[in-house]
């Protein structure tokens, strides 16, 4: 490993990204995608990273819908491929069922996303699986579940078997003869017939093994038997050994042909095994993005981190309690971040959390977060690398790491630092530090450093490339919030915590009088800087909020007039239809009659009568039409009850236009203009009740000329974006608006504002009559 290489090794080991690792590989379906899994590095190939990502996020949306992936079966099998390369080497029946669930897996896999239609680089990435369906059948037909090889595997070893069991099946017919006459005479110790060495024997009582012939094989462990093989079953015993043999030949001769199929396609099926690794890998990254929410992050080509709300990934998980997000963002003017605050208070553990999830991201793993980052090399300084064996302090060895890292340090880094320079004289200290930040900006490397000293937060103040940050701090209850907040640098708290822990007052008193009031006017000034930027993010939540509530208001309110409108519509279309079905009756009636005069086929006199009688239906008909002021006999007034024809639902009248034969009404605190013939008298109900109700939806008292004449442009446009809306709810088309012509700045402001307003359809100066250029009209959507 090259120097650079140990240090990115380094890096990783003190982010502790192996132990990431290790919760991603918990994901693995076999040892193939935890090796991998386990090996994972970040990586400078940016196609490779993209692909990757989008095949976890394809992966990831299959679990998410309970998709049953097909890797049953799948399994390490390069061992056995390798051994199938072997020139007289052959695969026993366990290690070739295990081949082919492998292979089978590997099939299965291809076909499933060859099926799929919204994972085009899942497929992509399956379609190069080598598959052997000969070969699986092969291995099926001869081996069984068990890990036998079947009768049927070859015609020679059924012949060969059936052979074994006649003879069996003879020996043991002549065997149990004997063995009867033994027990008979008291010589053998049990009954029964047992093997030794693949040949049948019987037990025999050790004091009586002289009195059959025959070959002792063996005694048992207490002495008192012997297993004897009797003289007269010899023959057949050698018999049965001979056909064993033969059966084992058989065997290997099959399982050699098979061994030999499959070395023939062994080295398709390696860089399948390679695949189904990789693919394994990329299971076992998606499941842990589901289960941990983890989030697809961007490559970016530009040099740029933005990290947005992003969790420790150790952390996240060892505790019940939600860990506090963090946010922080990189750019070419703000190159570094100097961290301040208390002991405890989350400052390592920031730090961890930018460089493991931006490793995660470069590495193939979904952060835990929002991560939008370029690929870059990580380097860090964390932790107590003290050694007695190296003569190395805490400060020397920091400075060790320090001068390897501004040895490869680049545009494209990271460099995570913590407590830098804190193990020597706070002065030289400080002034080192700064040298060396100095040096990273120089070198435009990006970077994160902690610290609490208050020279380092004054530097960060003259650098524009460095913004100061902080751990937010309760003050009063002396805990930490582990809340990062950028642009503000944080007190360390020592004299409080100290104080808080007992130590005594009078040495409390006689340490601040060593402080000096500059640095207690730094640190108040400090401490007044966090209260107002925690009240400002305060209120900006509020008003979040009350975004948020308005905005679901104003849609319901758009819909509830949208309603309105084509209640409106219907009901005009309604009036339309029977209108026209009117003047088409009185039309008819008018040519029959005219028909029927001309024809004389009837008397003038029943003619007049059948015309009057059609007249009047017609006019019966249109009178139902015709808008009407009374209803019930009564005259409506404003803050009568009624209600709407088809409804049960009860209104108030507010206003009545007798002109128009129309009435402006109040449903359910909605207001909109009704014909009169579409209401009937419900009851009185008080004027007070109607005017609660005054701010509601739809509006009719608004005006359709607007004076802007006399105003600056700013408010203007306030009145102008009312008028609008007051206009919209009533209902109004087209409006007029008088800004003079003078200047021609008003007016200018006031197109500007119509041009882009949503709810403008068109507008133009007016015409002479009108007004001229100092009159704008404008029609509404």
């Amino acid at each position: 490993m090259t120097n650079e290489e140990i240090l990115l090794h380094d890096t990783l080991i003190e982010l502790e990204f192996p132990l990431v690792l290790e919760q991603v590989a918990k994901f693995s379906y076999s040892d193939l995608g935890r090796e991998i899994i386990l090996q994972t590095v970040p990586v400078e190939d940016v196609h490779w990273l993209r692909s990757e990502h989008e095949r976890i996020e394809e992966l990831r949306g299959l679990l998410a819908r309970n998709e049953t992936i097909p890797l049953d079966g799948l399994t390490d099998i390069r061992p056995q491929l390798h051994k199938s390369l072997i020139q007289g080497a052959y695969l026993t029946p366990p290690e070739l069922i295990t081949v082919m669930e492998a292979i089978r897996s590997s099939r299965l896999l291809r076909a499933y996303f060859k099926q799929q239609e919204n994972t085009p680089n899942l497929t992509d990435f399956c379609s190069i699986l080598h598959e052997s369906r000969f070969l699986e059948k092969h291995i099926n037909d001869a081996i069984d579940e068990t890990g036998m090889v079947r009768d049927s595997a070859s015609r020679e070893l059924a012949n060969i078997r059936r052979e074994i069991q006649e003879t069996s099946a003879k020996l043991r017919a002549r065997l149990r003869k004997i063995l009867q006459k033994v027990v008979e005479e008291d010589l053998a110790m049990e009954d029964y017939v047992t093997q030794r060495e693949g040949r049948y024997v019987l037990p025999i009582k050790v004091e009586h093994k002289r009195q059959i012939p025959g070959v002792i094989h063996s005694v048992s462990q207490t002495g008192s038997t012997v297993f004897l093989e009797p003289s007269e079953i010899f023959e057949s015993n050698n018999q049965l050994s001979m056909l064993y043999n033969e059966e084992q030949r058989e065997i290997i001769r099959i399982l050699s042909t098979l061994t030999g199929e499959l070395g023939a396609e062994a080295r398709e099926f390696l860089s399948s095994i390679d695949i189904l690794a990789n693919f394994d890998a990329i299971y076992s990254k998606a499941q842990y993005a589901l289960k941990r929410q983890g989030i697809k992050p961007q490559i970016l080509d530009e040099n740029r981190i933005e990290l947005r709300n992003v969790y420790h990934p150790l952390l996240q998980w060892s505790s019940g309690s939600r860990p506090v997000p963090l946010s922080i963002e990189f750019t070419s003017d703000t190159r570094g971040h100097l961290i301040s605050g208390p002991n405890a208070g989350g400052k390592t553990v920031a730090l961890k959390s930018i460089g493991l999830n931006i490793a995660m991201a470069l590495s193939g793993i979904f952060p835990l977060g929002d991560c939008e980052t370029n690929v870059r090399s990580i380097f860090c300084a964390i932790g107590d690398h003290q050694s007695i064996e190296n003569n190395l302090s805490t400060f020397s060895s920091q400075i060790v790491r320090l001068r390897d890292i501004l040895s490869f340090c680049s545009p494209q880094a990271l460099i995570l630092v913590d407590e830098i320079c804190s193990g020597t004289d706070p002065q030289e200290g400080g002034a080192l530090a700064a040298g060396i930040l100095d040096s990273f900006i120089e070198r435009k490397a990006m970077f994160v450093v902690t610290t609490h000293q208050s020279s380092l937060k004054s530097y960060a103040l003259s650098r524009p490339e460095i913004l100061n940050a902080s751990m937010e701090f309760d003050g009063v209850r002396l805990i930490p919030t582990y809340r990062f907040q950028s642009g503000v640098p944080g007190n360390s708290y020592a004299f409080a915590l100290a104080k808080s822990v007992g130590i005594p007052d009078v040495v409390m008193s006689r340490a601040k009088t060593y402080l000096g009031d500059r640095h207690s006017e730094l640190e108040e000034s400090i401490a007044a800087l966090q209260r107002f930027k925690q009240e400002a993010e305060e209120h900006l939540r509020k008003a979040a909020q009350e975004h948020i509530i308005s905005e679901k208001k104003r849609i319901d309110y758009e819909e509830r007039l949208a309603e309105v409108k084509a209640k409106r519509n219907q009901i005009i279309g309604d009036a339309r239809d029977e209108a026209k079905d009117i003047v088409q009756r009185s039309n008819a009636l008018v040519e029959q009659t005219i028909k029927e005069i001309r024809e004389q086929q009837r008397s003038a006199s029943d003619i007049k009568k059948d015309f009057e009688t059609g007249k009047k239906d017609i006019e019966k008909k249109a009178e139902a039409m015709k808008p009407k002021l009374e209803t019930d006999n009564e005259v409506l007034q404003a803050g009568d009850g009624v209600t709407m024809v088809g409804s049960n639902e009860v209104g108030v009248v507010i206003a009545i236009d007798t002109a128009a034969h129309s009435a402006v009404v109040e449903f359910n605190g909605l207001k909109f203009k009704t014909a009169l013939a579409q209401l009937r008298k419900a009851g009185k109900t008080k004027q007070k009740e109607a005017s609660k109700s005054s701010g509601g939806l739809v509006k009719f008292d608004s005006k359709m000329n607007l004076d802007l004449r006399g105003q600056r442009a700013d408010a203007a446009c306030k009145e102008v974006e009312q008028f609008i809306s007051d206009a919209m709810l009533s209902n109004l088309q087209t409006l007029t608006i008088i800004h003079g012509k003078g200047t021609g700045a008003l007016r200018v402001a006031i197109h500007d504002q119509l041009r882009k307003h949503p709810l403008v359809a068109n507008f133009r100066l007016g015409t002479i009559q009108e007004g001229g250029d100092g009159v704008t009209i404008l029609e509404l959507k």
